[in-house]
Parts: C-alpha cells; sequence; structure tokens
C-alpha cells in the first residue's frame, strides 16, 4: 500500500478496529489484571492486589473439577454431532441424493394428504402432541417430494435461524417428565409392546451414563440412567447435525473431484468402498477444521441451556466451567475469582487446539 493511501484506509478500518478496542481488547485487560486482584462487585470490598491466590483457590475448588468433568462429559456428543452432520451431508449432496419422481406434485399432495388426516386421527383421539409431529413430518417429506434435497437442507438448517433461548424453552417442554413429548412418545411406543415405561427424569434428574463415578458427597450422582446431562446432549446432537458442520461438509463434498468417483466405480468399487477411499480422504481438511471448531464450541458452551433449562442443577450436574464463572462472577459478585476461571478455561482451549493442529494437520491440511 502507498503510503499516501494509508490514512484513507485508516479511517475506513477505524469502526471496526475501534469496536475491537473497546469491546474486545480493553475487557480482555481487565479480566487478565482482575484475576490477580480481590476484584468485587461489592461495595465494602476495597480492591487490592492478590497476587496468585485466586488461581491457588481455583486448583483447591472441588466444585472448579466437578463442573470441568461436566464439561468434558457434555462433549462426549461431539463425537455423535459430527458424524450425524456428515453422514446427512452426503445423504443430501447433489451426487449422492435421490432424484424425485417423475409425478412429483401429485405425490407431494397426496403425503401431504395422508399426513394431514393422519394427524387429525390423532388428535380426535386424544394425542394432540403426537398430531403435531406426524402432520410436521408429513409435510417435511412432502416439501421434500416436491422440491428435492434443497427442502430437506433448509429444513435441517431451519434451528440456526431460530432464537436460541425460544429453542432452549421449547426443549425444556419437550422434557417434562409428566407431559412432555418424548415421555409420551416413549409410553406409546410401549404400549404397543404391552410394556408400561414410565420414562426417563430428563431435566430432573441426576443420573448419567457414567453415575458410577466417585464425586464428593454433596454432589449428587443418582445412579445409572437418562439425566439433565444426557438431555442436553440430546439436544446439542439435534441442534448441530443440521447446522454449519453440514454446511461444511456439504462445501467438501461439493469440491470432490468427480472423476475419482467415475475411477472407483469404473474399477468396481461400490458405495461404501468409493466414500472410505475416495470422499473419506478428501474431506479431512474439511472434518479437521470441524473437529477443532466443535472441540473449542464443547468447552466454551453449557451456559444457555444451564441458565435457562435447569440453573446449573440438579445438584450441579448441568454447570459447565462457562456458566461457573457466571456464577462466581454475576451471582456471588467475585469477578476477580470468576476472572481466574475464565483464564484457566482460555488456556485449557488454546492448549487443545494447539495439541490438534500439532498432530490433526499431519493428516490432511498440510
Amino acid at each position: 500500500m502507498k503510503p499516501r493511501r494509508l490514512p484513507t484506509a485508516l479511517l475506513f478500518l477505524a469502526p471496526n478496529l475501534l469496536g475491537f478496542l473497546v469491546f474486545t481488547l480493553v475487557p480482555v485487560g481487565l479480566s487478565l489484571a482482575g484475576s490477580f486482584t480481590n476484584w468485587s462487585l461489592r461495595p465494602a470490598v476495597p480492591l487490592h492486589f492478590a497476587g496468585w491466590d485466586n488461581y491457588a483457590r481455583l486448583f483447591q475448588d472441588r466444585d472448579f473439577y466437578f463442573y470441568l468433568y461436566n464439561t468434558f462429559y457434555l462433549m462426549l456428543a461431539l463425537p455423535f454431532s459430527i458424524a450425524g452432520a456428515l453422514l446427512l451431508a452426503v445423504l443430501l449432496h447433489g451426487r449422492f441424493s435421490f432424484a424425485r419422481p417423475r409425478r412429483a406434485p401429485v405425490l407431494a399432495a397426496a403425503s401431504a394428504a395422508i399426513a394431514l388426516g393422519s394427524a387429525a386421527v390423532l388428535a380426535l383421539t386424544g394425542s394432540p402432541n403426537l398430531a403435531y409431529v406426524v402432520g410436521a413430518l408429513g409435510l417435511i417429506a412432502a416439501l421434500g417430494i416436491r422440491f428435492g434435497p434443497v427442502a430437506y437442507r433448509t429444513v435441517f438448517y431451519l434451528p440456526y435461524f431460530t432464537a436460541g433461548a425460544a429453542t432452549i424453552i421449547l426443549w425444556s417442554q419437550l422434557y417434562n417428565p409428566n407431559f412432555g413429548l418424548i415421555n409420551q412418545g416413549l409410553r406409546h411406543l410401549a404400549a404397543f409392546g404391552g410394556w408400561h415405561v414410565a420414562g426417563p427424569g430428563w431435566l430432573t434428574s441426576t443420573r448419567s451414563l457414567l453415575g458410577f463415578l466417585p464425586w464428593p458427597a454433596h454432589f449428587n450422582n443418582g445412579g445409572f440412567g437418562l439425566g439433565a446431562r444426557e438431555a442436553i446432549m440430546l439436544m446439542g446432537v439435534w441442534g448441530a447435525v443440521g447446522g454449519n458442520n453440514m454446511i461444511l461438509f456439504l462445501a467438501g463434498l461439493a469440491n470432490v473431484p468427480p472423476e475419482l468417483h467415475e475411477a472407483a466405480e469404473i474399477d468396481g468399487a461400490g458405495a461404501w468402498a468409493r466414500f472410505r477411499h475416495v470422499t473419506w480422504p478428501q474431506l479431512a481438511p474439511t472434518t479437521f477444521f470441524v473437529v477443532v471448531i466443535s472441540v473449542i464450541g464443547g468447552l466454551q458452551g453449557g451456559f444457555e441451556q444451564a441458565r435457562l433449562m435447569t440453573f446449573g442443577g440438579p445438584a450441579g450436574a448441568t454447570t459447565t466451567l462457562s456458566y461457573y464463572i457466571y456464577q462466581q462472577g454475576f451471582e456471588r459478585l467475585d469477578l476477580g475469582y470468576g476472572s481466574a476461571i475464565a483464564w484457566v478455561l482460555f488456556v485449557l482451549v488454546f492448549g487443545l487446539t494447539l495439541l490438534q493442529w500439532r498432530h490433526g494437520a499431519r493428516d490432511g491440511t498440510d
């Protein structure tokens, strides 16, 4: 850039640079400095330098380790989210997706009519929630028949356009153990087999699939089963499968040279062999990026779900490090200690990201 054009360039960059300075750089610097003080929002507490006291307190804090465990436990859903997004992208990709039938408008109308009729019968028999589900699935199928994979891509990506708080509140109602749609559906399915199923307690339960792990007495594990953690994980998988990861995999699939598939097909390779030896290696850079972003999001996530669905309960079962930072900083007004937790979380995220870049880049990003 010529020197005489530098002032003009800085003038155009000024709004963005000013926003970064005011809303990112300064707050980050203040949080780092505050982590070495007794910074508190209580007016009666004078500010003074505390050195490494907050960090020493953190590593002796049993709550911190339990909430770190919760954070990693919720991240166990990431492989299912990534695999589901990849599978969905493969099914919806133009090369692999089904072709629309010749009489698509007629079949779409018939599908919609059958779905609406079934929904009406369910509503009249006292199952309005199931009626909504059957009707919605039927209409989605009709849209897919009429407009092809583009309709499904739009439908699966819709959760990213809805407000996060509204979606979380909706899922809270679905998880209600008494009248929630999920437990109602389980009861109806069990009734067909002649069984009686009460259904999990979901957001009100401290059970978990790793409930046998020992923890301090003031944390109630609840035993083995499905509980609040699994409820949040299931909701996370639902939201992630059709989200940005699906879009990234679709973009990666579009960049796979078609001649590679044609050559493999001529050599007699089946669909699985072509995916394993052609598609999957070509998607290595995309998969690496998705894994890195997903791990970062998993370590930083859990705040909205804990705040709106469970308030970190029951018995701290859904409190993650991000929500623990909020609790310490804005509920207990201890910003110094909350800042220390935030910086430990930053070091954890940064370290795991470097580890992934060091070892993952050798598998296809070099």
